[in-house]
């Protein structure tokens, strides 16, 4: 006959404790699957208006470009991009700077991040050509982009070509700008079916899992490893960390 010692005992005991809890929050979650209707982690049942990682973000308002205005493209110096829009827009001078938008999940919550389109690249409106000096000699602008015209500024020069600030379209300049507006309809990234997890809270801590289906109400349907065999179970996003 086999006698266990007292740290034996303690540790059956708490391995039974926890096959205990497991078996109730696998019941929990077979009861919320029947029924259909997403809990939240308060226990308090999610308003359909919840909004889930799985949505896309919509309501990209597209900037207006206001024909009055002169339109050009300033180039930026390296590092300088922040310094660079602060001191235009001191100068009163509109800036438009195309991003390109994505959703990340950071600790279960919807994170929108946007990075610029074009390196160094700002579109910017002054009232007139003095004013386009100012924007050009603000901190942070290395240059505005220019194009080569014949130079018919005296008569009897030699002719050729010189660079001139390259004045854009106002009407072209707003089709490109509702085009980049509309790309920022983006789906998110950061959880998707497939992705192995690993779960952080509740009976399941530490258990790895495999992400079987994005829910709305910032729910995710796993699949947790429970007695040699993969069992369903719906967790919040911020109940599940990223391997």
């Amino acid at each position: 006959m086999t006698v266990q010692t007292k740290s034996q005992r303690a540790k059956g005991k708490r391995q039974r404790e926890r096959e205990r809890r497991q078996r109730r929050e696998l019941r929990r979650a077979e009861r919320r699957e029947a029924v259909g209707t997403p809990v939240a982690s308060s226990g308090v049942q999610a308003g359909p208006s919840a909004r889930s990682i799985a949505d896309p973000i919509y309501g990209v308002a597209s900037p207006v470009i206001d024909p009055a205005l002169c339109w050009f493209i300033a180039k930026t110096m390296p590092r300088m991009g922040d310094r660079a829009l602060k001191a235009l827009q001191d100068a009163e001078v509109v800036t438009y700077q195309p991003r390109s938008t994505e959703v990340v999940v950071r600790r279960g919550r919807r994170v929108i991040r946007r990075t610029p389109m074009l390196i160094r690249t700002v579109f910017i409106g002054v009232r007139d050509l003095a004013h386009l000096d100012v924007a050009k000699s603000s901190v942070g602008v290395a240059e505005i982009v220019s194009r080569p015209v014949e130079d018919t500024s005296t008569e009897g020069n030699i002719a050729g070509p010189v660079l001139k600030p390259a004045r854009l379209d106002a009407q072209g300049l707003q089709r490109f700008v509702d085009v980049i507006a509309k790309g920022e309809f983006v789906e998110p990234v950061g959880i998707k079916a497939g992705q192995s997890v690993m779960v952080t809270t509740g009976p399941f801590a530490t258990f790895p899992a495999v992400v079987e289906e994005i829910l709305p109400n910032d729910r995710l349907k796993v699949a947790v490893s429970l007695f040699g065999r993969p069992s369903p179970v719906e967790l919040g996003i911020a109940d599940v960390q990223v391997g």
